[in-house]
């Protein structure tokens, strides 16, 4: 038992090891696509207060969004740490680094800005193929308004007076006429 135990701990330890040389920021964000990929679209299933309908439809969106987002993540971290290792070429040191700063901003411009317009683009196609557009616009009615109705009629006070005589909030007309000449 303890014997298995050593080799459990061993095998735990290598795992570890590996993971620490091997962290890179386009892994960690792919993982977490990857998580979101499987948990989001079961969290909405299992929403009660949604029609069925509706359900289904968020967790497939949900499920493409994350699909798409996988790739996505893996080709924006991969390509911009190959162009920072590119920028360096001679010096090993500031290769390494600039590849992993470089992997870490192609991960964020993937999440800023590629996911946002390739999921646009994958979803409307997606919309197309399952015809969730077509009931939608199907469905959707001009909004008719009511201008029969009549509003009901606002009484306008133009004069107000307010116990010290002219009203306050009034502007004066002659503090505003020139009168000519500078007085200190």
């Amino acid at each position: 038992m303890a014997g298995l135990m050593g080799k459990i701990s061993d095998i735990g330890k290598k795992i570890l090891i590996s993971v620490g040389k091997n962290n890179k920021p386009t892994y960690a964000v792919m993982a977490i696509a990857a998580a979101n990929g499987i948990f989001k679209p079961i969290s909405s299933l299992t929403d009660k207060k949604e029609k069925p309908e509706a359900r289904k439809y968020a967790a497939l969106r949900e499920f493409a969004t994350e699909c798409v987002a996988v790739p996505t993540y893996w080709a924006c971290g991969v390509g911009a740490g190959a162009l920072g290792a590119k920028l360096f070429k001679d010096n090993p040191e500031k290769r390494a680094i600039a590849k992993a700063n470089m992997m870490f901003l192609g991960v964020c411009a993937a999440a800023l800005l590629v996911i946002p317009a390739v999921c646009s683009v994958a979803l409307k196609i997606l919309d197309k193929i399952t015809g969730k557009n077509a009931c939608e616009k199907e469905n959707q009615e001009p909004a008719k308004l009511d201008i029969t109705s009549n509003a009901p009629e606002m009484q306008v006070h133009t004069d107000i007076q307010t116990k010290f005589g002219q009203n306050m909030y009034r502007p004066n007309m002659s503090t505003f006429l020139n009168k000519g000449g500078l007085k200190i």
